[in-house]
């Protein structure tokens, strides 16, 4: 479930007027602010071309723009174990992930490396060892060969959201061909398994767990949550030699039996996307590590802006992102339970 153009365009105009005196009342230090990303495209003609589902659309341009307007600004690019530590409460923090195991992110690596910033890839560990697409890039791909609308794909990746990966990927076989599952190239493919064994060696690059399959949870059994769990684990360590401390929930989705089974796994650190600040400090016992809030960027709107807005304890935009995330997230929980 997604804002309308125009009506995300209102708001984040009228969202704008507001920051300015929203910063005015924003306590910034004592606060960890979480970034998602998902792909780093060479440039918004890339972005569009049409191979993979775009979703934030960010370029390696805005990505640089996003780290220089905090590190501008006074935040500290921080790694996970210094958040298991704990953060100083007198200072103002900034945490960087990634989603999925796009290829594509090694192009974040030359600016992590300008502005010293840390950050985490959460990788789903069976789309590294096939090689397979991720099932919404198909969606989004065969959706535009067939002249679908972005609404229609739109609507068509929601619903698929509320299925197990295993079956989505079965129906886009049988309606798409065998094929529909192989990557079109470098923009739209998972790392090799070697790639991401050389990407895991760099200072700055830490790896979480994203689930073997991408798998949205609580579309899941309870053996099968923690399957999908103690499995990536195991992937990745095989695969690396480094094993996760942290977990992105996929599509956000989690509850208390999710994050229980995470803990079991050895993981410390969860992130969801529900977007939001984070107060500090983070009890090492509260459940509240294991569903930290996200933030977003978009390609489509000012980058600049968006980060000011992301600073400002208040954003209507920011609001209604999460009623909507919400509204869908019990969609999911819904289906999960009539199956």
């Amino acid at each position: 479930m997604t804002i309308r153009p125009r009506l995300s365009s209102a708001l984040f105009s009228l969202d704008a007027r507001f920051t300015n005196l929203g910063l005015k009342f924003t306590r910034e230090r004592g606060t960890l602010l979480i970034f998602l990303f998902h792909s780093l495209f060479k440039d918004e003609q890339e972005a569009r071309c049409g191979v993979m589902d775009p979703q934030q659309g960010i370029t390696v341009e805005m990505f640089k723009t996003f780290l220089s307007h905090f590190q501008a600004n006074g935040y500290r690019f921080v790694a996970p174990e210094e958040i298991s530590r704990g953060l100083a409460r007198d200072r103002k923090h900034v945490f960087i992930t990634f989603d999925d195991g796009y290829k594509n992110n090694v192009r974040a690596l030359p600016i992590l490396e300008q502005f010293e910033a840390p950050a985490v890839f959460f990788i789903s560990s069976e789309h590294v060892k096939s090689g397979k697409s991720f099932w919404w890039d198909v969606l989004h791909r065969e959706g535009k060969k067939r002249g679908r609308t972005d609404a229609e794909i739109d609507r068509r990746i929601a619903d698929c959201k509320k299925h197990r990966t295993e079956d989505v990927e079965f129906h886009l076989r049988k309606e798409f061909g065998e094929g529909a599952l192989w990557p079109v190239g470098d923009v739209d493919r998972p790392f090799t398994p070697s790639e991401l064994r050389a990407f895991a060696g760099h200072r700055l690059v830490f790896l979480g767990n994203h689930t073997r399959d991408h798998a949205i949870l609580p579309n899941y059994s309870e053996p099968e949550i923690s399957m999908q769990i103690r499995q990536a684990q195991s992937d990745i360590r095989e695969m690396t030699g480094r094993t996760p401390k942290m977990i992105a929930y996929p599509n956000g989705s989690e509850s208390v039996r999710i994050r229980n089974a995470a803990r079991e796994a050895g993981l410390r650190l969860g992130v969801g996307i529900r977007p939001g600040h984070n107060r500090l400090p983070l009890d090492s016992n509260s459940s509240d590590r294991m569903a930290l809030k996200r933030l977003t960027l978009r390609g489509d709107r000012g980058i600049d802006q968006q980060c000011r807005s992301s600073r400002s304890s208040f954003s209507i935009y920011r609001l209604l992102q999460d009623a909507l995330r919400m509204s869908a997230r019990r969609q999911v929980h819904f289906a999960a339970s009539l199956e």
